[in-house]
């Protein structure tokens, strides 16, 4: 789902705004790029390549800052033995585009 930058409406299919007409094509294209970016991070952690997944859940967090990224990044600290980013990305300590 991506809500509207112009009137605030959310959108959950097509390039254009359902309520405003604005064009969403960018912003479909980042949240398709962030979706396989945290689908890499998964594979990473499932093949246990775990450098690799965290790459690619620090970019999908620099994309857009989310829950979903916020939870992959701390347990893939925590499974590298990383305790303090992990507590910060748990707690939410983190900034929303840093580490």
């Amino acid at each position: 789902m991506i809500r509207c930058p112009v009137c605030k409406a959310e959108n959950v299919q097509g390039p254009q705004c359902r309520r405003c007409k604005a064009d969403l094509s960018l912003l479909s294209q980042l949240e398709e790029q962030r979706a396989a970016l945290l689908a890499a991070a998964v594979e990473g952690v499932r093949t246990r390549r775990y450098e690799e997944a965290l790459r690619s859940a620090r970019r999908a967090h620099q994309l857009r800052y989310g829950e979903d990224s916020r939870r992959l990044l701390a347990m893939l600290h925590l499974v590298q033995y990383d305790f303090f980013p992990a507590w910060q990305y748990h707690s939410g300590q983190t900034a929303r585009f840093g580490n």
